[in-house]
């Protein structure tokens, strides 16, 4: 329970909840112990007339422009140009070539905050797609590169075989916050493209051996039936 003074000046206040388990530590020599806690951040909002909510879209981008596969990870970055800490929340609306919403995606629908006079990035990914890419997982833990990323893996779920994704993509950001006294959208758009080329290329190859196959067995009957034409005449 939080009791405001009722002379409390208008600001921003922190407070931070610490809860621990205490455990008796023998004084021995050669021993070392971590003692953990946990530590709750409480936000608190005292409404006055002249509290500012006000939140921009400083970038929505994607780390590419050409994707082979998904996922596609879409990054939001905000920034609160207010006094108080805001929680955007809405969606991002995937179309493709007059298809509308091919997708629809949620972005901070865990009621992230963005303190005030501070930048805050969401991230959120789009995955349903065929082949996709997944972590790699051995003995329930993730693989991970010397740098600390998780090693991916192409996924080839043949029952989701009609998501393959291909084509050029628009992503249209669509959040909402509120101000004090309304609802306030904001909005964003970006394009992409998923070209899937070694499916691509693989469909190509085999066309073309159907081909060369269909006229080596045509080929011999064609030339006699040509011949056999240019004799009549």
């Amino acid at each position: 329970t939080i009791t405001v003074p009722e002379n409390a000046a208008f600001g921003y206040y922190y407070a931070v909840t610490f809860a621990r388990k205490y455990e008796e530590i023998k004084n021995a020599p050669r021993i070392t112990k971590v003692i953990g806690a946990t530590a709750s951040l409480i936000l608190l909002e005292v409404r006055v007339p002249n509290a500012i909510r006000n939140i921009d879209v400083l970038e929505f981008s994607t780390p590419h422009l050409f994707y082979e596969f998904l996922p596609v990870n879409f990054l939001i970055k905000l920034k609160n140009k207010g006094t108080v800490h805001v929680s955007p929340r809405g969606n991002i609306f995937i179309d493709r070539w007059g298809q509308k919403d091919v997708a629809i995606l949620n972005v901070n629908d865990l009621k992230g905050n963005v303190l005030p006079n501070s930048n805050r990035v969401f991230e959120t990914d789009w995955n349903d797609g065929f082949p996709l890419y997944v972590e790699q997982i051995v003995d329930n833990h993730v693989l991970s590169d010397t740098t600390g990323k998780p090693n991916l893996k192409l996924k080839w779920d043949f029952s989701q075989v009609l998501k393959l994704r291909w084509g050029k993509y628009t992503a249209n950001l669509l959040l909402v916050y509120d101000d004090g006294t309304k609802d306030v959208p904001i909005e964003a758009k970006l394009d992409f493209w998923v070209i899937p080329w070694r499916i691509i290329g693989g469909a190509l190859v085999i066309i073309l051996l159907m081909g060369a196959g269909i006229y080596s067995i045509f080929k011999e009957p064609v030339k006699r039936l040509i011949s056999r034409f240019k004799k009549q005449k």
